[in-house]
Parts: C-alpha cells; structure tokens; sequence
C-alpha cells in the first residue's frame, strides 16, 4: 500500500521508516532540497552549525526506533552522556546542571545556597509523577479508555488538584531560592510555554534533563537526522525533495496531493507539516486571532575567533526579569528588553566544526511567534545587547572576533520550516484546556490523515516528534 508523508522532519522519517520496513510503500515529500527540518545543518566559511533543536534526550527511544526496523543504532550514531549538561549564569553567580542529580543538589547548595536534602526531595516528587506520565500520555495514544482513568486517577493523585490549577512559577516558591526557583522555571520553556501561566504540574519537564539526563551525539544533533535519513533509504523510503505541497483533496477515500504541477495519490496520509500550516493547505478556516502560540525565536549564528574555558557545550544566561521576559512575549507580543540567552557550541566537542583558534556559537533568545516582530533596528538592537550581556556575565567581548554571521527569525524559520508564524511547537501550554487540547496524532474529520511532528501530541522537541512518528505508524499498521 502507497503511504505519502509530508516532511522531512525527525516524526516524519521515523513514521516513514516503521512504515517501510512492514511492507508499505512510503514516499516522503519534501519542500526543501535536504532532509531534517529544524534539525538541518549550516556549512559556511569553515563553521558548521546545527540549526535548531541542540540537547539530546530520550537516546533509548531512538534504540526503540532503530530496533523495530531491525538495525542498530550504533551502526548509525554514536552518542555521550553529557556532564555537564548546562551551566547557568545568574547575577553574579554561576553553577552547573550536572548528570547526575546528587552532584547537582550539590552545586545548588555550595553555589546557591540551597540545601543538598531539600532539592532531593523537590525533584523527588516530580519524578513519581513523570513517571506516571510518561506512561500514559507519551508512551500511548491519548485514549480515554480504561487504562487511561485508572492511571490519570493515580496521576492526579500524586500531582494534587492545587498544582492543575497553580503555575509552575507559583509552586516553585516552595523552594524559597531565587537562583533555583529561576532554572527550575525555565523548563516551561521546553513547550514554548511561560513559567508564570503553564500549570505546577509541568515541573516535571525537568526530570526529562536533570535525572534522565542530556546527550551529545557525535558530530551535532543533524547526526540524527543523518541517521535517520539512512535508516529511511535502508528500508526503502522513496524522498522526493523540492516538492513544496501546494493543495491537498479528499475524494473518493483517496487523497490528491498537488506539488510541482503533479499529483500524488494516497489512501493514508501523514504530514508532518505545522498542524496549522497543514489547515491552510487543506482548505480549511480557523480563528486566527483566537491562536496562543507558542514561543518563537531568534538564532545568531556566530563564527567567532575567541576561545571561551568559562563556557560550556549548553549555557544560560538569565534575564534579570524572568517574568518581565515573558510578559514582554506573550502579553505585549514584543521582543524582550532583556531576554535570557542561551548559548550552544559544539566545536568544544566535534573540533572540525570551526576553524582554528575559532567557535561556533549557536546563540538564541526566545520571541513571540509573530512575523512582523523584527526589523533590523530591533535587531541590531537585540545584538548590541548581547553582546554586552556576554562581555558582563562572562567576561568574552564579542565586538571585534564575529568572522560569520547568519540570522534566523520567525519569518525565516516559518519560510524553511513551515511553522506557522514562527512558532517552534505550535500551540503554547500556557493553561490546563491547552494543554488538554493539544492537536491529536489523527485528523478530527478524515480518519486516514495523520499528524507527526512538534506540534501535535505528545509534545515538541526531537524525542516527542519521534513518538509521534512512532504512534502514527502502529495506528496504521494496524489498521490495515
């Protein structure tokens, strides 16, 4: 059976090879000229750069994936576990996320001064309800069949109805540390989300990186994409790239898909198109005014001739108004004054990724999902900015060494992608009903289209798009 999926992406290729390797005919189209999506990968003047997602984890998911098609991941990426993870720099102080949790509370105490004990019992709490979670809401299909209650119930149970309706910001008083509550917030920034809306409950983001742990994959996250890109060819994915969607039609339980002047024909389709994206192309109408979006971005990617032994491959500068960054996004729908910056560069891992004496630094600040939010001044601006905040906070004046520079905005990044305006997960999870209402896997009204990638269930991020991918290919296995 001819099964087409639209996209690329990490949840397309991986729907594509389960697909593949049980027999179908699968045939990915792709509008640009390489494969990836957001994980694709820039090559200029002797920098190389990844372009989007940065922080590995999950990496047994991908085994998963691997081994289901009957291959080993390790014939196809090779990965480490990272320690540390991240190093966080706030005020005047600065202290690392390690790999292991214990190493970690004790960072927070010599540094911040948190007690060793109390962290461990906070961070406890979230882990048995992670793993309730992970369970029910990212390892299945969202039924609200039996297994489900009786595991939402337990859920509920251990989360406590006050932290349904709480915001993670509000919990995380209980810590009575400023410096911590302000890492532990940033994790809503994982779903694109504000820490001082999204619900108490999603504190347990944070077990996915602090004990779960972060991973570097040799060569920079486009290594996954490779790999998958090799898994696909392996099992017989057919790629056809250039091929920009331009219409697609449900007649007759077939669907017509136009691309380039010709049309595809499929009984099943998956797309791995921005779920909104994928509603303009189908025709249909939606309230755009009524949207919450998540967040969206600014990446510069810097070629820089300076060396930095204060920094790591994962670095967070904070804001100095955490809340003030988010109002300024989502409340005022402007690029933050004084936004956080985080700062990735992997040539201290893969040296072939920048010249000698040089880095590669992949720098971004979080924006509105808005196509108009930036203009060269603001741009220049937001630069000037960080610059500054870089010479301040850790010491490397930046005015002078930037050899390469290319930026990405929500209006790039929507042009590349096809995220619509920008945003990098589609809807935000800044309140219980959104994230209740987060886009299913199967479309509300045809029954054979499909929906893989960051901005449907279970989530974005590379592991969640491979769930995703994962999850739609059992349905139709399944089904047919």
């Amino acid at each position: 059976m001819k099964v087409y999926i639209l996209g690329s992406g990490i949840g397309g290729m991986s729907c594509a090879a389960i697909l593949a390797n049980n027999g179908f005919e699968v045939t990915i189209l792709e509008q640009n000229s390489y494969f990836g999506g957001k994980a694709h990968r820039i090559s200029e003047q002797g920098f190389e750069f990844d372009t989007g997602p940065c922080l590995l984890t999950y990496p047994e998911w991908f085994d998963e994936l691997f081994n289901t098609c009957g291959k080993n991941l390790k014939d196809y990426l090779n990965y480490k576990r990272l320690d540390p993870i991240t190093r966080y720099f706030l005020e005047n102080k600065e202290v690392d996320v390690a790999s292991d949790i214990n190493q970690t509370a004790i960072n927070f105490e010599n540094k911040l001064g948190l007690k060793k004990t109390f962290f461990l019992n906070y961070i406890k709490r979230w882990v048995s309800i992670y793993n309730i979670s992970e369970k029910i809401f990212l390892l299945n299909e969202l039924k609200f069949n039996f297994f489900f209650l009786k595991n939402a119930v337990e859920w509920i149970f251990k989360a406590g109805v006050v932290n349904i309706f709480t915001s993670m910001s509000y919990y995380n008083k209980v810590l009575r540390n400023k410096s911590v509550e302000k890492i532990m917030n940033r994790f809503a920034t994982y779903t694109g989300s504000s820490p001082y809306q999204t619900p108490a409950f999603m504190n347990q983001l944070a077990v996915v990186e602090m004990v779960n742990g972060g991973y570097y994959p040799t060569g920079g996250i486009h290594s996954i994409s490779k790999a998958l890109y090799k898994l696909c060819n392996d099992v017989g994915v057919k790629f056809q790239f250039n091929h920009k969607i331009d219409n697609i039609e449900y007649e007759n339980e077939i669907f017509k898909i136009y691309s380039n002047n010709e049309v595809f024909n499929s009984k099943y389709l998956v797309s791995n198109i921005d779920y909104y994206k994928t509603q303009l192309i189908l025709n249909r109408k939606f309230n755009k005014r009524s949207l919450k979006l998540s967040t969206s971005a600014i990446v510069f990617y810097w070629g820089v001739k300076v060396k930095s032994p204060n920094l790591e491959l994962h670095n967070i500068i904070f804001s100095e108004d955490y809340k003030n960054e988010f109002s300024q996004i989502f409340d005022y729908n402007i690029i933050p004054t004084d936004p956080t910056i985080y700062i990735n560069i992997t040539s201290k891992f893969d040296k072939n990724h920048a010249p000698i004496n040089c880095e590669n630094w992949f720098v971004m600040i979080n924006t509105p999902a808005n196509l108009n939010v930036v203009s060269n001044e603001n741009i220049k601006k937001t630069k000037d900015f960080i610059i500054s905040k870089i010479n301040d906070k850790v010491g490397i004046n930046l005015n002078n060494s930037i050899l390469y520079e290319k930026i990405l905005t929500p209006k790039s990044l929507e042009n590349k992608t096809g995220s619509y305006n920008g945003s990098l997960y589609g809807d935000n999870q800044n309140s219980l009903l959104s994230i209740i209402k987060r886009k299913k896997n199967r479309d509300y009204k045809l029954k054979k289209l499909y929906y893989v990638g960051g901005t449907v269930h279970p989530g974005g991020g590379m592991p969640l798009a491979l769930r995703s991918g994962l999850s739609v290919a059992k349905n139709i296995i399944n089904e047919t």
